[in-house]
């Protein structure tokens, strides 16, 4: 009996199965206590299901079934109404599908103390840990489990509840059996075969000796969802599949006089089992999602938290499944976006089944961008796998030959690292975690798989004038400052640091004899990253192509000066440019020397940069003939280490832990009164642990940065309050 399958009958009862429940219950414990005897009636039952039957004694130990969530409640209600009829109790035993554990220790001992009643409950994950200790509690779970599970597992229900950005049944299966494939284990199989192999069980998904099918119905399935003219390869691909998998001992059985197919029966088992935990996955998934959207500032009733959590997923996979298509779409043509909030908001409004739930566009945008961003430790594996099979299905509606696609990218190569990636990898030093440094995960992978990883002298230049800058922030006066947070100043504030320790953390990346050499001995030592100009590449370009590059980067920062006219430096301006000019056209310069696939070359520009990425749409308006583009998004970097040809030679701990999406756009725009707030209230809880004084300004600030803004919520005043408010949940009180 799977713990997984059973786990998921217990959390899928509701008040409607409570004589299932029973039961089930009464045979686990019969086991245990022979004399048990149900009583359970729709009226009459004096507040007891069962009791421990003693012959000529009142009875002292009484037994309760209840399958609702408000277990305390039902507690407190059967022992009023057993104190009403018997007068001699001395146990309550309490049988609930609820997970309840240490939550009911205050309620126990309290119960024994008040009323001498010893409460003895036995929750899911009792009837869990014994459900293989003897043969009649293993049977009942069996026979829960068909009732419950086995329906909920078969074709029409589960297509209902995976799959949600997609339509088509078979499509859902199709999505739900390549999201199963073990992608914690990099194989050298070939990601078309791994593909049809799992489309092909997913086209049986519900056979057995009793329901086969013929190959022709298993080709008419798997044929559904992919590109139309490619049904001979697809068919050679399925009878492929077929053959490989019906082998001796093999997950398919093949009737070989019919030419008809269903699964083994341990593949059925296998089956189940995987479901289960897939279906259990996404149910942690929402409940994860609603208490995101609760942070945020959106309001869910309690009695809508199935829902609305139903439908922010339903909008994530939304946002899975066009990530995966522009990926599969990146591939052909070499042009790619970074994902950022902006464009997820404009996702969300496109979304073609509108939602109930009334949630603010940009508070559902925020909650997956948190929940994908920094995921919790229960949900992430299920996160990949749900990406990566989206990513999958994208590929195959392109074109069945997936491997064919995936070898056409680049196999090593020279990266350039730009500023923008540069300044997140180092306020990444500030994550205490370093399986949630996003960036660094990225980079370490990519050094793995052998790609070399390198900074112009232009960068470090810019890097080290950023985080001078940031040094004359920590030594201002916030109010006196003229201009905007700097991004990693903003990073330092939001880890919930204090002010004091910024000059001491800044002189791990430089200090003030040799600060531009510091800094490239810190890129150097700690992340592998060289440095290595483009300037005799850039020289070397025709110089049409130089000019009309130079003028794209002079238009955007032309823009940027407009709308930061405090800040901007004309000569500054023009060594920025300069800088933007010598990685893309030099880069572009190189890739001019051997040519290649959309996605093959060996030369990139790894960038968040808005402006690089619309350089090639830029170009064709200055061009004849405009070059494909040199940049790189680090969220595509990191799907194509999790798929590409590399995977294999990436550490499976760097694997599992690359990220979907890495969101550093709250460092961005940090406002300066939010600054001058944490100053006020590191001085306000002087004496506090410093662990927890840092972790509760650090989630305080962030829910802040994300609401209506401190002025229209009722100023510094107001936003101090609730701040407070939020940090005595996080330390206790404040003169503790």
């Amino acid at each position: 009996m799977s713990r997984q399958r059973l786990r998921l009958a217990l959390k899928t009862l509701d008040a409607g199965d409570w004589r299932i429940f029973e039961e089930f219950a009464a045979d686990f414990l019969a086991v245990e206590y022979p004399s048990l005897r149900t009583m359970a009636a729709t009226r009459g039952d004096k507040g007891r299901d069962g009791q421990l039957y003693i012959p000529e004694e009142q009875p002292t130990d009484m037994v309760q079934y209840s399958v609702t969530p408000d277990w305390k409640a039902k507690i407190a209600q059967t022992l009023k109404r057993l104190a009403e009829n018997f007068s001699e109790i001395r146990r309550l035993i309490y049988a609930t599908n609820q997970e309840i554990g240490p939550a009911a220790d205050d309620l126990v001992m309290s119960t024994l103390r008040d009323k001498g009643v010893m409460v003895d409950i036995r929750d899911a994950s009792w009837f869990l840990e014994r459900r293989e200790t003897h043969p009649q509690r293993a049977n009942a779970s069996e026979s829960l489990c068909e009732k419950v599970v086995d329906p909920l597992l078969r074709k029409e229900r589960i297509s209902e509840q995976v799959g949600l950005a997609l339509t088509d049944q078979e499509a859902r299966l199709g999505l739900l059996h390549l999201s199963l494939q073990n992608q914690d284990e990099a194989s050298e199989k070939g990601l078309t075969r791994e593909s049809f192999e799992s489309l092909t069980l997913s086209a049986l998904h519900d056979t057995s000796p009793e329901n086969l099918l013929t190959r022709e119905q298993i080709h008419e399935r798997v044929s559904s969802f992919l590109p139309a003219g490619h049904e001979q390869q697809v068919d050679a691909q399925v009878d492929s599949a077929l053959l490989r998998l019906s082998g001796k001992k093999g997950r398919i059985k093949h009737h070989k006089s019919e030419d008809k197919f269903c699964l083994a029966h341990d593949e059925r088992s296998r089956l189940q089992e995987k479901t289960a935990e897939f279906v259990q996955s996404e149910q942690l998934l929402e409940k994860k999602l609603v208490e995101a959207v609760a942070f945020y500032g959106g309001v869910v009733h309690e009695r809508d938290e199935g829902k609305v959590g139903a439908e922010v997923r339903a909008s994530l996979e939304w946002l899975l499944l066009k990530r995966g298509e522009a990926f599969a779409e990146a591939v052909r043509t070499g042009e790619m976006n970074h994902a950022d909030k902006e464009g997820i908001e404009q996702l969300l409004r496109d979304e073609p089944v509108k939602k109930s739930h009334r949630l603010a566009v940009n508070t559902v945008a925020e909650t997956l961008v948190h929940v994908l961003d920094n995921p919790a430790e229960e949900i992430k594996a299920h996160l990949r796998r749900l990406a990566d099979g989206y990513t999958l299905f994208s590929f195959l509606r392109q074109t069945p030959d997936v491997q064919k696609v995936v070898v056409s990218l680049f196999s090593d190569g020279d990266f350039w690292v730009d500023t923008s990636v540069i300044l997140p990898l180092i306020a990444e030093t500030l994550i205490e975690d370093p399986s949630q440094r996003h960036y660094t995960t990225i980079f370490k992978a990519a050094v793995d798989a052998g790609i070399r990883l390198f900074v112009t002298d232009g960068i470090l230049e810019e890097v080290e004038r950023h985080l001078n800058r940031c040094l004359q922030f920590s030594r201002t006066e916030v109010r006196l400052w003229n201009g905007t947070v700097p991004f990693l100043y903003a990073a330092y504030t939001l880890s919930g640091r204090a002010r004091a320790g910024f000059v001491d953390w800044l002189e791990n990346f430089r200090g003030s004899v040799r600060p531009v050499e510091d800094v490239r001995i810190y890129l150097e030592e700690e992340l592998l990253i060289h440095q290595k100009n483009l300037v005799e590449e850039a020289d070397s370009a025709p110089i049409e192509l130089r000019a009309a590059v130079q003028e794209v980067w002079n238009e955007a920062h032309e823009k940027r000066r407009r709308q930061r006219e405090s800040e901007w430096d004309p000569v500054i301006t023009q060594r920025l440019v300069a800088h933007d000019v010598e990685t893309t056209v030099g880069i572009i310069q190189l890739r001019s020397r051997g040519a290649s696939s959309p996605m093959g070359h060996r030369y990139w520009l790894v960038t968040l940069d808005k402006v690089a990425f619309r350089l090639k749409w830029e170009l064709s308006r200055r061009l004849h003939e405009a070059p494909s583009s040199p940049v790189l998004s680090p969220d595509f970097l990191s799907q194509f280490l999790r798929l590409g040809p590399l995977r294999t030679a990436i550490e499976r701990e760097q694997r599992v832990n690359l990220p979907l999406l890495v969101d550093v756009s709250k460092y961005d725009y940090l406002p300066k009164s939010l600054v001058e707030l944490a100053d006020t209230l590191r001085g306000q809880l002087a004496g506090k642990s410093e662990r927890l004084v840092r972790r509760g300004i650090r989630d305080s600030l962030d829910k802040m940065r994300t609401e209506e803004g401190i002025e229209a919520a009722g100023g510094l005043k107001a936003a101090e309050e609730r701040i407070m408010t939020l940090l005595q949940r996080e330390t206790g009180p404040l003169g503790a």
